[in-house]
């Protein structure tokens, strides 16, 4: 990945993300680097003027991104923020220092076995997080695959195809790396992306695309009607790249499959060349330089009081300072000596803080458009019980007296809620919940609704934006026995509604479960051979827990903490030395599993499988092997 500096003619800022240099162009998208409003570094990308052309493509591009916000975790490129609507459209994704795998081998040849295998590995457990997600990526490519200093990644998911071109055949970029689906635009399913992944794979061992000929013809010709080329691939990745490689998308393996055919990987740095390593070090220096230049932000618009000016460049200061120190500091303890020789002059933090989800996009030039929620990705990252004191400011207004802020008493509550009380009072602030409430009532404040609940009682929801919007913000407030006004719970909701773009995000929550897509850690085929056919997606129960239906339906929860791995009378059983917790429900139809995570506190997965009444015994046996499974796709802590 060559970085330059920006050129006159490029713009200072795109969005709210100020552009420090230009990057190479990914599959016609042009690409810049950029920081964000919390100085955290992003690769903003703009659609080309053709894409522009085809109908529905903004359309196409919003939905396509909110989709990908749904998958995180080790190997992908996380999307956190897009513009459909800006004159030349723009999506951003958390930017990671690293060698394009295209460049790599051009530049220093085919990778030896042990890297091709690393690789396999990364890109395989990436993919496996995206079909979970019910995605397919689309868009796998040497060029879209990076050589970071972690590990390897894969790009951004690709944007849907207009309706009734399912396939990319004409896709800006490269057609080396298409599936015979795509050459020949058939329906696009998982199976897609497991060819793909083995024409850049054997790319990466031999140097050459199995399917390259003179032509875009004629290598969509060989795509879909010859046999790859794999005469210069080692003979211990034939096996499995000719798998990858079958014409028939049923006969192929999925990542799943790929993953246990590879087996355990040694620990430690992928090994990547040295001077691959070496390519990632100059890298880092460049950013270092370019960081070094950028000049100071611009000064802020006049129509802000003086007071206002102050107070947002005092916190976002004294907020780029600490993670500046902290983040300097971790990466300085784990990074390598080639590592290290890029994090010198204080520029570590800047260089390498980790992209902040960010919550509000605005079109160049334009006002910002208005935040009417928050994803479940940014939502996993709020302090619930710190945004709900802000909320409560003073007092809460509820008959006959106001509850004063002296009066409330909070703690997070089990999924990383929060929960507060009050003089017989009871208050319920849950991110990334289920939006129940099937009523139409709403009041907007400030250009966000407000979703009213039942009647009966005092709850309110913000639904979050696109694909998520039955889930988001739930509000609910318990009053004392016969009071029925819900005054103090609008009070409350108005508040949380007015602090979207400001909500406080948790501290030192990098290695928590509540950052975690709970469906990642679920492979859709491992599901399915378990409770049978599923359905094109899981339901979005909350942030925290992936929910399948079948012919039993399976929850797996992501929890703070758990009743069934805390307390009193625990019974813990170990299966050929695995430890997991069984859950007391009585009933004959339920079965739950729980495993409590190492060095976490009380973190805990939890497995339900809730079934026919009568059949716990063999719900069980589904349950413990999904909270194996489950538990084994955890990061690394």
């Amino acid at each position: 990945m060559t970085i330059h500096p920006p050129g006159p003619g490029d713009p200072p800022a795109i969005g709210r993300y100020r552009v420090i240099g230009t990057l190479d162009s990914v599959a016609g998208f042009r690409s810049v680097l950029a920081t964000g409003p919390d100085d955290s570094l992003v690769v903003v990308r703009q659609a080309p003027p053709e894409l522009l052309e085809e109908p529905e493509f903004r359309v196409r591009m919003r939905h396509s991104a909110i989709a990908a916000m749904r998958v995180s975790g080790p190997g992908n490129t996380t999307v956190i923020d897009v513009d459909a609507d800006a004159e030349k459209p723009w999506l951003a994704a958390a930017f990671v220092p690293g060698v394009r795998l295209d460049t790599a081998v051009a530049e220093h040849g085919p990778l030896p076995v042990p890297a091709v295998r690393a690789l396999a590995v990364a890109l395989a457990t990436a993919l496996r997080t995206v079909h979970a997600a019910g995605l397919v990526h689309q868009r796998i490519r040497a060029e879209t695959v990076l050589l970071a200093s972690d590990s390897g990644r894969l790009g951004e998911i690709g944007i849907t195809p207009p309706a009734g071109r399912t396939g990319t055949a004409t896709a800006l970029g490269t057609p080396d790396f298409l599936s015979p689906e795509q050459s020949l635009g058939h329906p696009l399913t998982p199976a897609s992306d497991v060819f793909s992944l083995g024409s850049v794979l054997a790319f990466a061992a031999s140097g050459a695309a199995p399917f390259a000929a003179q032509s875009v013809p004629y290598t969509l010709f060989n795509i879909a009607q010859r046999e790859p080329d794999l005469s210069r691939v080692p003979e211990p990745l034939f096996e499995m790249l000719a798998a990858c490689l079958r014409k028939d998308p049923a006969a192929r393996p999925t990542p799943g499959q790929i993953l246990e055919y590879l087996g355990a990987q040694p620990s430690g740095p992928p090994p990547w060349p040295a001077a691959v390593l070496d390519d990632i070090s100059r890298q880092q220096h460049e950013i270092s330089t370019l960081l070094a230049a950028l000049p100071a932000p611009p000064a802020p618009e006049p129509a802000r009081s003086l007071p206002e000016v102050f107070a947002a460049t005092v916190r976002h200061a004294l907020e780029s300072s600490r993670r500046a120190a902290e983040f300097g500091r971790r990466w300085w303890k784990v990074a390598g000596p080639r590592a290290r020789s890029g994090l010198a002059g204080g520029l570590v933090a800047l260089l390498l803080a980790r992209a902040g989800i960010t919550y509000f996009a605005t079109r160049e030039g334009a006002e910002p458009e208005p935040v009417t929620g928050l994803t479940l990705a940014q939502l996993r990252q709020i302090d619930a019980c710190a945004w709900l004191t802000s909320a409560i400011g003073d007092a809460v207004p509820v008959a006959p007296n106001p509850l004063a802020a002296t009066t409330w008493k909070l703690e997070p509550s089990s999924a990383w809620g929060c929960l507060g009380s009050s003089n017989r009072y009871i208050l319920r602030l849950l991110l990334g919940h289920e939006n129940e409430y099937l009523t139409p009532n709403t009041t907007v404040v400030e250009g966000v609704p407000i979703i009213d609940g039942s009647a009966a009682t005092c709850s309110r929801a913000i639904a979050s934006p696109g694909a998520e919007r039955d889930a988001g913000i739930v509000i609910e407030l318990t009053n004392p026995s016969g009071v029925e006004d819900c005054a103090g719970l609008d009070y409350l909701a108005a508040n949380i509604a007015r602090s979207l773009t400001t909500a406080p995000r948790a501290e030192n929550r990098e290695s928590s479960l509540a950052l975690l897509e709970p469906c990642a850690l679920l492979d859709r085929d491992s599901v399915a051979e378990k409770i049978g056919a599923l359905p094109p997606e899981p339901t979005i129960a909350d942030a925290h827990t992936c929910r399948w239906d079948a012919r039993v339906r399976v929850t797996l929860k992501l929890l703070r903490t758990s009743t069934v791995t805390t307390g009193k009378d625990l019974e813990v059983i170990t299966v050929d030395g695995f430890q997991m917790y069984l859950g007391k429900n009585g009933s004959r139809a339920i079965c739950t599993r729980a495993y409590l995570v190492p060095d976490a506190e009380d973190q805990t997965v939890e497995v339900e499988v809730h079934g026919a009444e009568g059949f716990r015994d063999d719900y069980c046996v589904i349950a413990t092997a999904l909270l194996r499974h489950a538990a084994g796709n955890l990061p690394n802590r």
